[in-house]
């Protein structure tokens, strides 16, 4: 950095130093001081930009006609409200439309009915086709089987009215 100040001969080094001291502050003292020469700042709106007339305008006239209808909509409500009597919206007079096929689906439902029952009163008196018992009597014999073959001595399983259950005796594990 100082290698070409360095090089020059100079009479008294000291004054030489602080004459090179004095003239960086100066040069960083401007620096600091530099303003900017580029504008940065946003133009100047025009005035009758700012203000745009023709939308105040406007939602001056529709606030003015919603005031109007809410007015007018007021006056009609206080004119009823203050009405006494008057006349029932409810006219007695008019017969509803009725279902003309209204007996002809009653009967079909009472039809299906006493089918239904005559179907259930049928399966209720059936006999079931497997035999529970011979199956509760061919899994003991299975069990029993199983008893004989095994070289561990098996979990066996017992019937009760919950189903199977565990008797607690369980093979050997390696």
């Amino acid at each position: 950095m100082d290698r070409g100040r360095k090089a020059m001969p100079v009479q008294n080094k000291q004054c030489h130093e602080r004459y090179v001291k004095k003239c960086q502050a100066m040069h960083r003292e401007r620096l600091r001081d530099m303003k900017c020469s580029i504008d940065n700042k946003m133009p100047k709106a025009s005035s009758h930009l700012k203000s745009n007339a023709k939308k105040k305008a406007l939602m001056e006239e529709r606030f003015a006609n919603i005031e109007r209808e809410n007015r007018m909509l007021l006056e009609k409500m206080s004119y009823i409200i203050a009405k006494k009597g008057g006349i029932d919206n409810k006219n007695e007079s008019v017969q509803y439309g009725r279902s003309l096929n209204k007996d002809r689906r009653k009967r079909e439902l009472q039809k299906i009915t006493k089918q239904n029952q005559l179907i259930l009163s049928r399966i209720q008196e059936s006999q079931p086709t497997y035999d529970h018992l011979a199956w509760a009597e061919d899994a003991r014999a299975n069990q029993q089987f199983m008893a004989n073959i095994c070289e561990f001595k098996p979990k066996t399983m017992t019937m009760s009215k919950m189903g199977l259950t565990d008797d607690g005796a369980m093979a050997d594990e390696f």
